[in-house]
């Protein structure tokens, strides 16, 4: 279980407010597509059904009509934000993490805008490098708390690892902030409230120019690392070359996380990187793969495998016509819009040859794209200690894969500290997860010498 579940009392105050119901908090988890109308049917053929089974259909999936009637304002998304700021310039900084651009953001914890955080919000576009060694501008929000620092040597930046979001620019943590759809918005302001200042990448082509490369590893490496660099030149006070770094992250958070972290001695060695906290990271894209499929959140193959495609594997016309629309609209969607429409949906029934997406995996390309995203490998791993946590009752990433991880670096000598939670689902052991990484923070940065468990992994 977790080292805490006492909150701190302006976290316990954000947790209420955000609790405004359970429909409105998913809602506010993440908005769906883009181009729904108040009140439409979520998915095909949702509105002829007659209003008793609607009903039953929204509660299968934890929704509610108010979640519907909000899908309107959530359409502003697109316009909530400058979409210029968003456009990639015709020349980019020389090097990594240099910023493009900055401008002052709002950020609100909830979707009624009644809770601001006790910080001031920047966003910012910096530069970074695909898996295509290839130069890319990539967003993300810079948060400088308010809160005043009491404890021992110079104030840490944090950089918080957004979990998935989905593929449609729209989805971008930075441009959700400003609408209070952000469903980090607990963490983000559980390490504000601690006085830590926070940069929180959108990843490369979320919100930005060309594709969102989801759970790529590289390319998800680098944006975070990136992000913390880019940070670094705003000007900022207490933020520098210097400054002490931890990375956090949950999901796909703590893949981007656990991807940074083995990553930086080579991509980022001047980064004062001193800890990470991994949450259920999808360490191995496969197995993951093989749990989601044709469950409630199988419509997130969709999301791996457009990323596969923008790396030249060939995997939409391994779909059939039905798949290929699930597939395109995939591609535009953020999450909740991506689960209701494709919860439990047979994936054999989505294939040109009628095997399932997990057989699909195993064609040799995509086989071999999935191998090359998965963290842990020999060669690669972290020179700082590392606390992974996940829950034995996970539906969406299995817990396997945070241990194997744990396991592999281990082999490796780094100091991993392994937390096996109990809380049920994936969601919910994220929200156990959030004051246990915060002690953990709190302890790395104390100087307290964290204790390994690989002797029992």
């Amino acid at each position: 279980m977790a080292a805490s579940t006492t909150r701190p009392s302006s976290l316990r105050r954000s947790a209420g407010a955000l609790a405004l119901g359970v429909g409105l908090l998913l809602a506010g988890l993440q908005p769906a597509h883009a181009q729904s109308a108040a009140g439409s049917a979520p998915d095909g053929g949702f509105s002829e059904l007659p209003r008793s089974e609607q009903d039953q259909k929204l509660q299968e999936q934890g929704l509610t009509r108010d979640d519907l009637a909000r899908e309107d304002a959530l359409k502003k998304l697109r316009s909530s934000t400058d979409t210029d700021f968003y456009s990639t310039p015709a020349q980019l900084p020389a090097a990594n993490g240099g910023v493009v651009r900055s401008e002052p953001s709002t950020f609100y914890l909830d979707p009624v805008k009644l809770i601001k955080p006790n910080a001031s919000a920047t966003r910012i576009m910096y530069r970074s490098t695909n898996s295509k060694n290839q130069a890319v501008a990539t967003t993300g929000t810079v948060l400088q708390s308010k809160a005043a620092w009491r404890k021992p040597g110079p104030r840490p930046l944090v950089v918080l690892s957004s979990g998935t979001q989905g593929m449609g620019d729209s989805c971008a943590p930075s441009r959700q902030m400003a609408m209070g759809t952000n469903y980090e918005g607990l963490s983000l302001a559980g390490l504000i409230n601690a006085g830590y200042n926070v940069v929180a990448p959108d990843y490369i082509g979320l919100g930005t120019d060309g594709a969102h490369t989801y759970m790529n590893r590289v390319d998800q490496a680098h944006a975070v690392l990136d992000a913390v660099r880019g940070a670094q030149q705003l000007g900022m006070e207490g933020v520098d070359a210097k400054t002490p770094v931890a990375a956090v992250g949950y999901s796909q958070g703590g893949g981007a996380t656990a991807a940074a972290a083995e990553s930086a001695p080579e991509y980022a060695p001047e980064v004062q990187l001193k800890s990470a906290w991994v949450g259920a990271p999808p360490a191995d894209l496969t197995l993951t793969g093989q749990h989601i499929d044709s469950s409630l959140f199988s419509g997130l193959s969709f999301y791996v495998m457009g990323a596969a495609e923008d790396s030249g594997v060939a995997v939409r016309d391994r779909l059939n016509a039905e798949g290929q629309r699930r597939y395109d609209k995939a591609q535009d969607s953020c999450l909740v819009g991506t689960v209701f429409s494709d919860a439990l949906v047979p994936s054999e029934k989505l294939t040109a040859d009628g095997r399932s997406f997990f057989q699909l995996l195993g064609d040799p390309a995509l086989k071999a794209y999935l191998e090359e995203q998965t963290i842990g490998a020999a060669g690669r791993h972290p020179r700082v200690p590392v606390r992974i946590a996940h829950t034995v009752a996970d539906d969406v990433v299995p817990y396997q894969s945070g241990r194997r991880l744990a396991q592999k670096w281990c082999a490796s000598g780094v100091n991993v500290s392994m937390q096996t939670l109990a809380t049920p689902t994936h969601v919910g052991a994220s929200l156990e997860g959030i004051p246990s990484m915060l002690v953990y923070l709190d302890a790395r940065f104390k100087g307290i010498p964290q204790t390994s468990s690989c002797w029992r992994l």
